[in-house]
């Protein structure tokens, strides 16, 4: 629209009305501060975004991956306990800056990185809900082809076709949901929770009902070490290291929020708390099973209708965690100024589901046979980004940035440091990194003796933040880099 068409339509107060709408739309689809008069999600609408992407079928793997070290009792608690613990660092790191500045998560890492080293930042927030996207979906394919098989619609050497199909159709549903924005991820968000929610209740209730908890609480771990307090210790840290990939996303819904006050339940209870109770389905469903997914229970025991209700819950659950993380992903890829210039918002959501079409249509095999490895790999990635970040924002800017700076890649900018780059987050997030491959490898799960007791998660994220206060302290302050004296709003 050219500026005399939008002069001459803004002189009416529908066209006006018109102009605003799209302002706010524009705001809301790229990588610039959203004002507060044009955060319009509400209460209402953070509840409904973040309870449509906490109840997802990833719980399945998570919980069933929990299972291999602990019975329904103590994987439980440990579940429960995990998450809350990984959410409270994620929050306390992400969700106040994104609310008080209207800024997704890469923009808030900017001032700990660096104007260019917050290119780290969006490679981790890409990668990490790419993996997650190729979850959802695959799980989504997997199960709905299972529930074909076992309801005799199908032939088994179908499954694996059948899955592939049903991954890129949804895939395509996603796109068409996601490509409206943040009004189109909010409105459809909560009649998605609503649907998951009820779903999600019939799910375990039936669970329970037809296998009861007695079957459930004599289901034995399959890789249960003898040593409960390991055990206990790895079950929990699946839970805090999954939980802790939430910062991606916080910044992409947190920012349409009106206040922190607003934000904090949502976030802790919807993203925190449901991920732990949701991922019981499917740490019941293994113990009493042997599989994670009762999608095929369902149907071999009470028939293929509720083998439908199943699915519908995983669908809708897949879809809406699917569109919260593609929406977010896609407002921290607007980060790099020729994505933000350049691309349209449609153009960059197809970015971010390239890779998730690829290996749903290639290498769901492969890529599902490394599950454990991936979820560990998010512990070691975001326990130290989140420790940077708590220790910079808090501890030294006194909850303070300057906003302008965030999106100045100049010399001029306080976030430049030496070419845009702040060594002392890389060196504290690289001491971060090392510490948790030590105390436990994500590829080999070996751990070495002090996870028994402190898991890998919380210490990173301890040392990580020292280490971070003490370069910044008395290397980075003392020669003037990163405006820390200087910040205004």
């Amino acid at each position: 629209m050219s500026a005399t068409n939008t002069d001459a339509t803004a002189s009416t107060p529908q066209g006006k009305a018109a102009v605003e709408r799209e302002a706010l739309h524009q705001a809301a689809e790229g990588s610039w501060p959203v004002l507060p008069q044009e955060r319009n999600w509400g209460m209402i609408g953070l509840f409904g975004v973040t309870l449509s992407a906490g109840i997802a079928a990833w719980s399945y793997a998570i919980g069933g991956a929990v299972s291999w070290y602990l019975n329904a009792s103590m994987g439980t608690f440990a579940m429960i306990a995990g998450a809350l613990v990984g959410m409270y660092f994620v929050t306390l790191a992400a969700m106040p800056i994104s609310v008080k500045y209207g800024i997704d998560t890469i923009a808030a890492c900017k001032p700990q990185y660096g104007s260019f080293g917050a290119a780290f930042g969006i490679a981790a927030q890409y990668l990490s809900i790419v993996g997650w996207n190729c979850i959802l979906i695959i799980l989504l394919g997997r199960a709905t082809a299972n529930i074909l098989v076992a309801g005799g619609v199908i032939d088994q050497v179908w499954d694996y076709r059948i899955s592939v199909i049903v991954t890129l159709v949804t895939l395509a549903i996603v796109y068409w949901m996601v490509i409206g924005g943040a009004d189109s991820v909010r409105n459809n968000s909560i009649w998605i929770a609503v649907a998951v929610t009820i779903a999600g209740v019939m799910v375990l209730v039936v669970l329970l009902t037809k296998e009861g908890w007695s079957t459930v609480a004599a289901g034995k771990p399959t890789y249960a070490s003898g040593d409960l307090h390991l055990d206990f210790t790895l079950g929990f840290e699946i839970l805090v290291a999954t939980v802790l990939s939430w910062w991606p996303y916080m910044g992409g819904v947190m920012r349409m929020g009106k206040s922190s006050r607003q934000a904090m339940m949502p976030s802790m209870i919807c993203l925190g708390m449901i991920t732990g109770v949701v991922a019981l389905i499917g740490l019941y469903a293994s113990l009493a099973t042997g599989d994670p997914d009762p999608s095929v229970f369902f149907v071999e025991v009470l028939g293929i209708w509720m083998g439908v209700i199943a699915i519908i819950f995983i669908a809708l659950a897949n879809i809406g965690t699917a569109i919260v993380g593609i929406y977010a992903s896609a407002i921290g890829l607007k980060q790099i100024p020729a994505l933000q210039y350049r691309l349209s918002y449609r153009w960059t959501a197809v970015i971010v589901m390239a890779p998730v079409i690829i290996v749903c249509a290639f290498f769901q095999t492969v890529f599902m046979a490394h599950i454990l490895t991936f979820m560990y790999f998010l512990g070691l990635v975001f326990a130290p980004i989140c420790a940077v970040q708590i220790v910079d924002y808090y501890l030294f800017r006194k909850n303070i940035l300057h906003l302008p700076s965030l999106f100045d890649y100049s010399r001029q900018g306080k976030y430049y440091f030496w070419g845009g780059v702040n060594p002392a987050g890389f060196i504290a997030t690289g001491v971060g990194f090392a510490l948790y491959y030590w105390l436990l490898n994500p590829v080999t799960y070996a751990q070495h003796f002090p996870f028994k007791w402190v898991s890998a998660s919380i210490p990173t994220i301890i040392v990580t933040g020292i280490v971070y206060a003490l370069l910044t302290k008395f290397w980075i302050i003392p020669m003037k880099k990163g405006g820390y004296a200087l910040e205004k709003t």
